[in-house]
Protein backbone atom coordinates (compact mmCIF):
# COMPACT_ATOMS: atom_id res chain seq x y z
CA UNK A 1 0.00 0.00 0.00
CA UNK A 2 1.37 3.03 -1.05
CA UNK A 3 1.59 5.90 1.61
CA UNK A 4 0.30 9.55 0.49
CA UNK A 5 2.74 12.30 0.07
CA UNK A 6 1.03 14.10 3.18
CA UNK A 7 0.96 11.02 4.97
CA UNK A 8 5.04 10.14 4.28
CA UNK A 9 5.25 14.50 5.24
CA UNK A 10 4.26 13.15 8.81
CA UNK A 11 6.95 10.34 9.28
CA UNK A 12 9.69 12.92 7.51
CA UNK A 13 8.64 15.69 9.33
CA UNK A 14 8.71 13.03 12.55
CA UNK A 15 12.17 11.94 12.08
CA UNK A 16 14.00 14.87 10.85
CA UNK A 17 12.60 17.63 13.73
CA UNK A 18 11.91 15.62 16.49
CA UNK A 19 14.88 13.05 16.06
CA UNK A 20 18.25 14.81 16.51
CA UNK A 21 21.79 13.58 17.14
CA UNK A 22 25.09 15.22 17.00
CA UNK A 23 27.97 14.85 14.27
CA UNK A 24 29.56 12.84 17.40
CA UNK A 25 26.86 10.42 17.68
CA UNK A 26 27.84 6.72 17.78
CA UNK A 27 25.37 3.92 16.49
CA UNK A 28 22.70 3.99 14.64
CA UNK A 29 23.03 0.41 13.02
CA UNK A 30 19.57 -1.81 12.63
CA UNK A 31 19.45 -3.92 16.23
CA UNK A 32 17.32 -6.42 17.15
CA UNK A 33 15.95 -7.80 20.98
CA UNK A 34 14.92 -11.39 20.90
CA UNK A 35 11.59 -11.68 23.36
CA UNK A 36 11.53 -15.72 22.80
CA UNK A 37 7.90 -16.17 22.50
CA UNK A 38 6.02 -13.05 23.84
CA UNK A 39 2.40 -13.05 26.03
CA UNK A 40 0.13 -10.41 24.46
CA UNK A 41 -2.75 -8.81 26.75
CA UNK A 42 -5.26 -10.75 24.63
CA UNK A 43 -3.46 -14.11 25.86
CA UNK A 44 -2.51 -15.00 22.40
CA UNK A 45 1.50 -15.08 22.03
CA UNK A 46 3.70 -13.45 19.53
CA UNK A 47 6.42 -16.48 18.43
CA UNK A 48 9.80 -15.76 18.55
CA UNK A 49 8.99 -12.28 19.16
CA UNK A 50 11.77 -9.37 18.28
CA UNK A 51 12.04 -5.74 18.15
CA UNK A 52 14.25 -3.72 16.34
CA UNK A 53 15.86 -0.09 17.72
CA UNK A 54 18.72 2.13 17.22
CA UNK A 55 20.60 3.76 19.58
CA UNK A 56 23.04 7.37 19.49
CA UNK A 57 24.96 8.62 22.12
CA UNK A 58 26.33 7.06 25.17
CA UNK A 59 24.87 5.28 28.15
CA UNK A 60 26.62 6.70 30.96
CA UNK A 61 27.82 5.27 34.13
CA UNK A 62 24.64 4.76 35.94
CA UNK A 63 22.74 4.06 33.09
CA UNK A 64 20.00 6.74 33.91
CA UNK A 65 20.47 8.76 30.80
CA UNK A 66 18.57 6.46 28.45
CA UNK A 67 15.86 8.12 26.75
CA UNK A 68 13.16 6.15 24.14
CA UNK A 69 11.57 7.37 20.61
CA UNK A 70 9.05 4.38 19.56
CA UNK A 71 7.84 5.03 15.97
CA UNK A 72 5.16 6.72 14.75
CA UNK A 73 2.09 4.56 12.71
CA UNK A 74 3.56 3.12 9.74
CA UNK A 75 7.41 4.62 10.33
CA UNK A 76 10.44 2.53 10.87
CA UNK A 77 13.53 3.95 12.98
CA UNK A 78 15.61 3.64 9.65
CA UNK A 79 12.85 6.45 8.59
CA UNK A 80 13.93 8.18 11.35
CA UNK A 81 17.46 8.04 10.85
CA UNK A 82 17.41 9.02 6.79
CA UNK A 83 15.97 12.11 8.03
CA UNK A 84 17.38 12.44 11.57
CA UNK A 85 18.60 16.23 12.10
CA UNK A 86 17.27 18.22 14.88
CA UNK A 87 17.51 19.62 17.89
CA UNK A 88 15.39 17.81 20.48
CA UNK A 89 17.74 15.46 21.65
CA UNK A 90 20.71 16.27 22.79
CA UNK A 91 22.70 13.13 22.13
CA UNK A 92 25.68 14.66 24.37
CA UNK A 93 23.57 14.16 27.50
CA UNK A 94 21.16 11.82 26.86
CA UNK A 95 21.14 8.14 25.57
CA UNK A 96 18.31 8.25 22.53
CA UNK A 97 17.09 4.75 21.64
CA UNK A 98 14.95 4.62 18.81
CA UNK A 99 11.93 2.07 18.86
CA UNK A 100 10.83 0.10 16.02
CA UNK A 101 6.96 -0.12 17.51
CA UNK A 102 5.21 -3.64 16.57
CA UNK A 103 3.83 -4.42 13.44
CA UNK A 104 6.18 -1.61 11.46
CA UNK A 105 8.04 -4.49 9.36
CA UNK A 106 11.60 -4.31 10.86
CA UNK A 107 9.75 -5.38 14.73
CA UNK A 108 7.47 -8.68 14.75
CA UNK A 109 4.85 -8.18 11.99
CA UNK A 110 2.30 -9.95 9.59
CA UNK A 111 4.70 -9.57 7.07
CA UNK A 112 7.86 -10.60 8.48
CA UNK A 113 6.97 -13.55 10.31
CA UNK A 114 7.78 -16.90 9.95
CA UNK A 115 5.08 -19.10 11.86
CA UNK A 116 2.80 -16.24 11.85
CA UNK A 117 2.87 -14.64 8.66
CA UNK A 118 -0.01 -12.11 7.21
CA UNK A 119 -3.67 -12.53 9.18
CA UNK A 120 -2.80 -15.53 11.31
CA UNK A 121 -0.70 -12.76 12.84
CA UNK A 122 -1.74 -12.06 16.69
CA UNK A 123 -3.33 -8.52 17.09
CA UNK A 124 -1.74 -6.53 19.29
CA UNK A 125 -2.87 -3.39 21.42
CA UNK A 126 -0.80 -0.04 21.94
CA UNK A 127 0.15 -1.83 25.65
CA UNK A 128 1.80 -4.78 24.15
CA UNK A 129 3.61 -2.85 22.35
CA UNK A 130 5.12 -0.69 25.43
CA UNK A 131 5.58 -4.13 27.07
CA UNK A 132 7.73 -5.48 24.55
CA UNK A 133 9.79 -2.29 24.85
CA UNK A 134 10.52 -2.68 28.73
CA UNK A 135 11.62 -6.07 28.01
CA UNK A 136 13.64 -5.08 25.49
CA UNK A 137 14.85 -2.20 28.18
CA UNK A 138 15.53 -4.86 31.34
CA UNK A 139 15.93 -7.81 30.16
CA UNK A 140 18.31 -7.34 26.93
CA UNK A 141 19.94 -3.92 27.67
CA UNK A 142 20.20 -3.69 31.37
CA UNK A 143 18.09 -0.55 31.53
CA UNK A 144 16.06 0.06 34.61
CA UNK A 145 14.94 3.85 34.50
CA UNK A 146 14.61 6.19 31.77
CA UNK A 147 15.29 10.20 31.21
CA UNK A 148 11.76 10.25 29.02
CA UNK A 149 9.99 8.87 26.53
CA UNK A 150 9.31 10.80 23.56
CA UNK A 151 6.61 10.77 21.06
CA UNK A 152 4.35 11.78 18.07
CA UNK A 153 0.99 10.41 16.69
CA UNK A 154 0.76 6.49 17.28
CA UNK A 155 4.58 7.26 19.19
CA UNK A 156 2.67 9.44 21.34
CA UNK A 157 0.20 7.24 22.70
CA UNK A 158 3.02 5.12 23.54
CA UNK A 159 4.66 7.71 25.50
CA UNK A 160 0.99 7.96 27.45
CA UNK A 161 0.91 3.87 27.73
CA UNK A 162 4.54 4.11 29.23
CA UNK A 163 3.83 6.77 31.86
CA UNK A 164 0.22 4.80 32.86
CA UNK A 165 1.88 1.34 32.86
CA UNK A 166 5.30 2.22 34.25
CA UNK A 167 4.83 5.45 36.53
CA UNK A 168 8.11 4.98 38.07
CA UNK A 169 10.35 4.09 35.32
CA UNK A 170 10.84 7.54 33.89
CA UNK A 171 11.03 11.23 34.62
CA UNK A 172 9.56 12.93 31.91
CA UNK A 173 7.27 12.51 28.89
CA UNK A 174 6.36 14.16 26.08
CA UNK A 175 3.58 13.45 23.64
CA UNK A 176 2.93 15.69 20.60
CA UNK A 177 -0.26 14.47 18.65
CA UNK A 178 -1.36 11.77 20.80
CA UNK A 179 -4.16 10.74 22.71
CA UNK A 180 -4.94 8.74 26.15
CA UNK A 181 -8.13 7.34 24.43
CA UNK A 182 -9.91 7.99 21.24
CA UNK A 183 -13.05 9.93 20.31
CA UNK A 184 -15.79 8.70 18.41
CA UNK A 185 -14.66 10.79 15.52
CA UNK A 186 -10.72 8.91 15.70
CA UNK A 187 -12.76 5.50 15.26
CA UNK A 188 -15.32 6.31 12.46
CA UNK A 189 -12.56 7.48 10.49
CA UNK A 190 -10.00 4.39 11.25
CA UNK A 191 -12.45 2.28 10.53
CA UNK A 192 -13.55 3.84 7.26
CA UNK A 193 -10.14 3.92 6.44
CA UNK A 194 -9.42 -0.09 7.46
CA UNK A 195 -13.14 -0.89 4.92
CA UNK A 196 -11.36 0.62 2.66
CA UNK A 197 -8.03 -1.10 2.17
CA UNK A 198 -9.97 -4.50 2.57
CA UNK A 199 -12.68 -3.76 -0.04
CA UNK A 200 -9.76 -3.15 -2.20
CA UNK A 201 -9.86 -6.55 -4.90
CA UNK A 202 -5.80 -6.37 -4.46
CA UNK A 203 -6.06 -7.13 -1.06
CA UNK A 204 -7.37 -10.51 -1.05
CA UNK A 205 -8.59 -10.75 2.47
CA UNK A 206 -5.11 -9.89 3.81
CA UNK A 207 -3.78 -13.21 1.56
CA UNK A 208 -2.22 -11.11 -0.71
CA UNK A 209 1.09 -11.50 -2.86
CA UNK A 210 1.78 -8.21 -4.23
CA UNK A 211 0.96 -5.29 -1.44
CA UNK A 212 -2.68 -3.64 -2.32
CA UNK A 213 -2.44 -0.42 -3.18
CA UNK A 214 -6.08 1.35 -2.02
CA UNK A 215 -6.38 4.18 -3.65
CA UNK A 216 -9.62 5.17 -2.08
CA UNK A 217 -7.76 5.01 0.97
CA UNK A 218 -4.98 7.07 0.29
CA UNK A 219 -6.97 9.75 -1.31
CA UNK A 220 -8.90 9.57 1.96
CA UNK A 221 -5.92 9.70 4.02
CA UNK A 222 -5.45 13.09 2.24
CA UNK A 223 -8.71 14.53 3.00
CA UNK A 224 -7.62 14.27 6.84
CA UNK A 225 -4.00 14.38 7.52
CA UNK A 226 -3.89 18.19 7.57
CA UNK A 227 -6.99 20.62 7.18
CA UNK A 228 -8.80 22.07 3.82
CA UNK A 229 -7.16 25.15 4.33
CA UNK A 230 -3.87 23.70 4.03
CA UNK A 231 -4.80 21.31 1.44
CA UNK A 232 -6.01 24.48 -0.63
CA UNK A 233 -2.83 26.09 -0.29
CA UNK A 234 -0.61 23.37 -1.13
CA UNK A 235 -2.72 21.99 -4.15
CA UNK A 236 -3.92 24.61 -6.59
CA UNK A 237 -7.22 23.43 -8.00
CA UNK A 238 -5.79 23.05 -11.37
CA UNK A 239 -3.43 20.90 -10.19
CA UNK A 240 -5.33 18.03 -8.78
CA UNK A 241 -4.52 15.59 -11.61
CA UNK A 242 -1.16 16.14 -11.48
CA UNK A 243 -0.96 15.55 -7.50
CA UNK A 244 -2.86 12.41 -7.59
CA UNK A 245 -0.87 10.87 -10.20
CA UNK A 246 2.38 12.06 -8.08
CA UNK A 247 0.85 10.07 -5.28
CA UNK A 248 1.54 6.76 -7.05
CA UNK A 249 5.04 7.88 -7.06
CA UNK A 250 5.73 7.70 -3.80
CA UNK A 251 8.78 5.23 -3.08
CA UNK A 252 8.09 4.70 0.71
CA UNK A 253 5.40 1.86 0.81
CA UNK A 254 3.59 0.31 3.91
CA UNK A 255 2.57 -3.21 4.11
CA UNK A 256 -1.11 -3.13 3.90
CA UNK A 257 -1.78 -5.95 6.86
CA UNK A 258 1.49 -4.00 8.98
CA UNK A 259 -0.72 -0.90 9.14
CA UNK A 260 -4.11 -2.11 9.83
CA UNK A 261 -2.64 -4.11 12.52
CA UNK A 262 -1.36 -0.72 14.08
CA UNK A 263 -4.44 0.83 13.15
CA UNK A 264 -5.84 -1.54 15.25
CA UNK A 265 -3.48 -1.21 18.46
CA UNK A 266 -4.69 2.85 17.88
CA UNK A 267 -8.14 2.10 18.06
CA UNK A 268 -7.71 0.12 21.19
CA UNK A 269 -5.92 2.62 22.99
CA UNK A 270 -7.61 3.47 26.24
CA UNK A 271 -5.11 4.22 29.18
CA UNK A 272 -8.34 4.04 31.47
CA UNK A 273 -8.45 0.18 31.08
CA UNK A 274 -6.50 -0.38 33.92
CA UNK A 275 -7.86 2.24 36.20
CA UNK A 276 -11.72 1.77 35.96
CA UNK A 277 -12.12 3.26 32.97
CA UNK A 278 -11.72 6.81 34.11
CA UNK A 279 -9.49 9.33 32.80
CA UNK A 280 -9.09 11.06 36.32
CA UNK A 281 -7.49 7.78 37.88
CA UNK A 282 -5.36 6.69 35.27
CA UNK A 283 -4.09 10.36 35.69
CA UNK A 284 -3.52 9.65 39.43
CA UNK A 285 -1.29 6.58 38.62
CA UNK A 286 1.49 8.93 36.31
CA UNK A 287 4.57 10.14 38.10
CA UNK A 288 6.44 11.61 35.67
CA UNK A 289 6.59 15.32 34.45
CA UNK A 290 4.53 15.72 31.20
CA UNK A 291 4.77 18.06 28.17
CA UNK A 292 1.75 17.39 26.19
CA UNK A 293 1.42 19.69 22.59
CA UNK A 294 -1.91 19.49 20.75
CA UNK A 295 -3.69 21.07 17.98
CA UNK A 296 -7.07 21.58 17.51
CA UNK A 297 -6.92 21.36 14.21
CA UNK A 298 -5.72 17.81 14.45
CA UNK A 299 -8.50 15.65 11.94
CA UNK A 300 -6.37 12.34 12.76
CA UNK A 301 -6.52 12.21 16.50
CA UNK A 302 -8.53 14.60 18.15
CA UNK A 303 -7.12 16.22 20.70
CA UNK A 304 -9.86 16.30 23.18
CA UNK A 305 -9.20 13.81 25.25
CA UNK A 306 -5.54 14.99 25.39
CA UNK A 307 -6.53 18.63 26.57
CA UNK A 308 -8.61 17.42 28.85
CA UNK A 309 -6.06 14.99 30.13
CA UNK A 310 -3.42 17.55 30.82
CA UNK A 311 -5.60 19.14 32.74
CA UNK A 312 -6.07 16.15 35.37
CA UNK A 313 -2.32 15.39 35.15
CA UNK A 314 -1.03 19.05 35.32
CA UNK A 315 1.31 18.63 32.42
CA UNK A 316 2.41 21.27 30.94
CA UNK A 317 -0.01 21.89 27.90
CA UNK A 318 0.46 23.55 24.20
CA UNK A 319 -2.77 23.76 22.49
CA UNK A 320 -1.82 25.34 18.90
CA UNK A 321 -4.50 26.14 16.02
CA UNK A 322 -2.54 25.24 12.79
CA UNK A 323 -3.16 24.69 9.59
CA UNK A 324 -0.89 21.91 9.82
CA UNK A 325 -3.29 19.37 11.34
CA UNK A 326 -1.78 16.55 12.49
CA UNK A 327 1.95 18.22 10.67
CA UNK A 328 2.99 20.33 13.34
CA UNK A 329 5.90 18.24 14.19
CA UNK A 330 7.81 20.94 11.94
CA UNK A 331 6.43 23.68 13.89
CA UNK A 332 9.12 26.23 15.37
CA UNK A 333 6.87 25.93 18.67
CA UNK A 334 6.90 22.37 18.84
CA UNK A 335 10.40 22.43 18.31
CA UNK A 336 11.48 24.62 20.90
CA UNK A 337 9.34 23.29 23.48
CA UNK A 338 10.55 19.73 23.32
CA UNK A 339 14.07 20.35 23.58
CA UNK A 340 13.36 23.03 26.39
CA UNK A 341 11.23 20.44 28.14
CA UNK A 342 14.20 17.94 28.13
CA UNK A 343 17.02 20.33 28.66
CA UNK A 344 15.03 21.49 31.88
Amino acid sequence: MKQPILFLALILLLAARQIAHSQTTTGSRQQYAALGDFTLENGQHIVDCKIGYRTFGKLNATRSNALIYPTSGGSTTAMMELFGAGTEVDTTRFYLILIDALGNGVSSSPSNSVSQPKTSFPQFTISDMVNTQYKMLTGKMNIHHLAAVVGGSMGACQALQWAVSYPDFMDKVVAIEGTPKLSTYDLLWMNTYKEAVKSDIAYHAGNYTVNPDSRLATHMMQLILATPAYLNNAVPADSLSAYLASLEKNPFKVDANNFLWQTDAVMKQDITAKAGGSLENAAKLIKAKLLIIANKQDHIINQTNTIKFAGMTNAQLIVMDSDLGHLIFNEKAVIEATGKFLGE
